[in-house]
Formats: C-alpha cells, sequence, structure tokens
C-alpha cells in the first residue's frame, strides 16, 4: 500500500496499462494485520453477509469511526473465499479523479504495456474473474468512484466491491451499512490494548478503567 501511495501522491506520467498474465498476479493484497482486531463482531458478520447477497456494499460513516479497519478486517477474512484474490486500494492520497483508474490498476498488479486506457485494461483483466475490489477513502472521488465501479460491475460479473467512505457511491444496486462509534465496552478493552502495546507490564485497576470507559464516552 505505501507504494500505491507513493505512486497516487508523485504518479509517474500516466501510460497505457494492461493486465499481466495470471500466473504473475498474486492472488489479492491485503496486508497482514499488526495488531488483535478489538470487536466489531456484528458489524464484521452483517457486512459479510451483505457481500453473499450484493455485489456492492459500502460502509459508511462518519471521519475516524473506524471503516478503513473494519473493512480490512473483512477484507482478510474472505481472502479464501475469493479464487482471484481480494484487492485493497487506499484512495485517500488519490486527488486527481484522472489518477483514479490508474490507481486501483496498480493496486491489482496490472503493467504498462499496452496502448489501451486504463479503465479498458481492467476491465478485461476483472471479466471472468471471480474477486473482491476494496475501496477505503473514496469520498472526495466520489463522482469518478462511482462511474467507474458501475461499469466494472456491469461488465464483469464475477466482481464484488466493497467500498468504505463517509457517503455512499449511488450507484444503482448498492448496499449501504452505517458504521456507528464502537460500543463502550469494545472501545475500552481497545483502550486497554493499545495501552499495553506501550507499557505491556500496565493492569488496569477499577480506577484507570472508570477514567477509560469516561474517555471513551467522550470521544464518541
Amino acid at each position: 500500500m505505501r507504494h500505491l501511495q507513493r505512486r497516487a501522491t508523485h504518479p509517474d506520467p500516466p501510460g497505457p496499462l494492461s493486465s499481466a498474465p495470471a500466473r504473475d498476479v498474486p492472488a489479492g493484497n491485503v496486508p497482514a494485520e499488526l495488531n488483535r482486531f478489538v470487536g466489531r463482531t456484528d458489524e464484521l458478520a452483517a457486512l459479510r453477509g451483505l457481500l453473499e447477497d450484493s455485489r456492492l456494499v459500502t460502509a459508511v460513516g462518519a471521519a475516524g469511526v473506524g471503516k478503513t479497519r473494519c473493512v480490512s478486517r473483512v477484507a482478510a477474512l474472505l481472502e479464501k473465499r475469493y479464487c482471484d484474490g481480494v484487492w485493497l486500494t487506499d484512495l485517500s492520497p488519490v486527488h486527481d479523479p484522472e489518477l483514479l483508474e490508474h490507481a486501483v490498476a496498480e493496486a491489482l498488479g496490472l503493467t504498462d504495456h499496452t496502448s489501451r486506457p486504463p479503465r479498458a485494461a481492467l476491465v478485461e483483466h476483472l471479466r471472468g474473474r471471480r474477486a473482491l475490489l476494496v475501496l477505503d477513502g473514496f469520498e472526495h472521488l466520489v463522482d469518478a468512484c462511482a462511474d467507474l465501479v458501475r461499469e466494472l460491475l456491469r461488465r464483469a460479473p464475477g466482481l464484488r466491491v466493497l467500498a468504505a467512505g463517509r457517503r455512499p457511491l449511488l450507484v444503482s444496486g448498492e448496499v449501504t451499512f452505517t458504521l456507528a462509534p464502537m460500543c463502550e465496552a469494545d472501545a475500552v478493552e481497545l483502550f486497554e490494548e493499545r495501552a499495553r502495546a506501550v507499557r505491556p507490564e500496565w493492569r488496569p485497576t477499577a480506577a484507570d478503567r472508570a477514567a477509560a470507559e469516561e474517555l471513551c464516552r467522550r470521544l464518541d
């Protein structure tokens, strides 16, 4: 993902894009989690269930509510369900709508060796594949992203899209799932988990836990 961010924020001049041979494309790019995922059991189950029935699911919520971590966790849980991979694209550093398709193509591992437009390369690559495309942080590119998703879903019947942003894409067939703040118990558990990452010897007292509960309530 760092490579994608560098390319998207400091892109090379746009060049032709095409799919690499299937044998050269890894089955997904979901990064390994660096720490334990806490809570959100119901939300994870709901998002997975929605993806069983719908080809486009968008998790919407306020900034900082945990959309990125939640959809990344869903992506990790579903890696074995999609034989052609689960592909995560962080769109937050992509500020130019004209670079959207290049960012998605790079996340999918496509290479520059034909004169076709990037969208045509994306369609050709995804057509006939069973894959999950995760688009995170699209809200500043909503119109361009909606247009791209609409065409990819229409022309690649084996594709499903899980998106995360502050508002829906408003594409036909989209199912939206509103991600609320974590419940207090999960928020406190997460707080304590992260505190122990800094001070492994720390064991919360009753006063510590009460302070953590109050802090989590105020943050919500």
